[in-house]
């Protein structure tokens, strides 16, 4: 499980990397990514690039919904740690996406002609 998690890790991230705009779930997912082998937050924030603001809100979140844990009693200060619910939820986050890009490889390409030429019933 720990491999495939690793490849998930990494799929991800360079599925991140490829859009400018996220969503919120995206960023959770990207979140969670990064705190699966123990993160402090400052370094969530310029891997996720994420303000400080963010990075409040989205920790309040993920540890409120305990997918995330806070590790207080680490000697390099306070390090947030993906929880095995964290864990599911990237798997089934990563089924999405992989759901979703096989659509879209799947997907015939139509070309659509100019209204006017659609609409030749009309005179």
């Amino acid at each position: 499980m720990y491999h495939t998690l690793l490849n998930i890790i990494e799929m991800m991230m360079t599925t991140s990397e490829r859009k400018n705009n996220r969503g919120k779930i995206q960023i959770m997912g990207d979140v969670l990514a990064l705190a699966t082998s123990g993160i402090k937050k400052t370094h969530i924030m310029y891997r996720a690039n994420l303000s400080y603001e963010q990075v409040q809100l989205y920790l309040g979140e993920l540890i409120g919904k305990r997918l995330i844990s806070q590790d207080v009693s680490s000697p390099d200060g306070v390090v947030y740690r993906t929880t095995e619910k964290g864990r599911e939820f990237l798997l089934y986050y990563m089924r999405l996406v992989e759901f979703l890009e096989e659509e879209k490889e799947e997907e015939p390409r139509v070309e659509l002609s100019p209204p006017y030429v659609r609409r030749s019933w009309i005179r």
